[in-house]
């Protein structure tokens, strides 16, 4: 597993392309695993702070709590998928997700995020385990294809 930074040190353009999408819109759609193995699929705002990649997730209170959260605690694997770009640009990164418990790192998150994270807000780490980039060549041509890069976490 890894974090963002590391991804980030080891393909800077892959790390680039997820924030250049992330930039023109800022969410990315989380898969996690239901209790039952099903898939279940939400919109999420990742949040970037100290070299690492966080989501917040509703934990009640205001708006009714997200069932991820649940999910994640229970079995943290888990799919990001951003929105596609420009030129159908894709960003995919999937791994482990671990509650964050302390009151330091959730600060630092909240200050980080760009939107309210609410005190009853779960916020998980997502550790990295591949990544996946890619955009369309020739596109609306005959010889369209894609151009995929790959990282696995070391």
């Amino acid at each position: 597993m890894a974090t963002w930074q590391q991804l980030a040190d080891a393909e800077p353009e892959m790390a680039a392309l997820a924030r250049e999408l992330l930039d023109w819109i800022p969410i990315m759609y989380l898969a996690t695993v239901r209790s039952d193995g099903s898939p279940r699929v939400h919109p999420v705002c990742p949040i970037f702070s100290d070299g690492r990649m966080y989501v917040a997730v509703a934990g009640g209170g205001r708006s009714a709590p997200s069932p991820k959260r649940f999910d994640l605690q229970r079995d943290g694997r888990y799919a990001l998928h951003a929105l596609p770009g420009k030129r159908d640009d894709e960003c995919y990164l999937s791994g482990r997700a671990r509650r964050v418990a302390d009151e330091r790192t959730r600060a630092a998150v909240t200050a980080a995020a760009g939107h309210t994270v609410h005190p009853e807000d779960w916020i998980f780490e997502l550790d990295i385990e591949r990544a996946m980039t890619a955009h369309w060549e020739k596109m609306r041509a005959p010889d369209t294809y894609a151009v995929r890069r790959f990282w696995p976490a070391p």
